[in-house]
């Protein structure tokens, strides 16, 4: 599950990029507060955010692409209709698994997006505040590089006696996948 959940994150980046981000500065991000930093990870705190998701009809790359391209025409449609979508970072890839299995795609929308949902395969989430153990790492996404900072981000939390939420994975990535520069992140939610 891990290995899909990173491949398919590049995947979604060299089928529909939405652009470069270089860095929140230059596109409107979640606001957090970092409350604790050391050198395998920071606690976040979000504030209440708003997303577009859609869901993925199974774990594989064929459905991660038609996610993407779902959210890619529906922000087009939206905007050719007048509806305010300003364009934001990160774009997530969440993984759920248990009783209820999921698997879903979301971009983030900027504070001031108006998008009218009439797509019934695209829907507007409120994600409520949260604490997040984040991981951050450079370098063009790939499998193996997210699998080590995963690995990393786990081992250190379990040493540092913090508790996660072992059936969320989430990766969180920022920029195009062919984009020079890369900022990748490893989300585990706070139990």
């Amino acid at each position: 599950m891990e290995k899909l959940l990173f491949s398919l994150i590049t995947l979604v980046l060299v089928s529909y990029s939405r652009g470069q981000a270089p860095s929140c500065s230059d596109y409107p991000c979640p606001k957090y507060d970092v409350q604790e930093q050391n050198k395998d990870f920071e606690v976040r705190h979000y504030a209440g955010t708003d997303w577009i998701t859609t869901k993925l009809s199974k774990r594989d790359s064929g459905s991660l692409m038609a996610a993407a391209k779902t959210l890619g025409d529906f922000c087009d449609a939206q905007k050719k209709a007048g509806h305010d979508i300003i364009d934001g970072w990160p774009a997530l890839i969440t993984i759920e698994d248990g009783e209820d299995s999921s698997t879903s795609l979301s971009w983030f929308l900027a504070p001031g997006s108006k998008p009218e949902v009439t797509d019934t395969s695209v829907t507007l989430e409120h994600k409520a505040e949260a604490t997040v153990y984040v991981r951050k790492y450079d370098g063009t996404p790939s499998l193996e590089t997210a699998l080590e900072n995963k690995k990393i981000l786990q081992e250190a939390l379990v040493a540092a006696g913090k508790k996660f939420k072992e059936d969320i994975s989430v990766g969180a990535v920022y920029e195009s996948y062919f984009s020079l520069t890369h900022h990748n992140e490893i989300w585990l939610y706070s139990a």
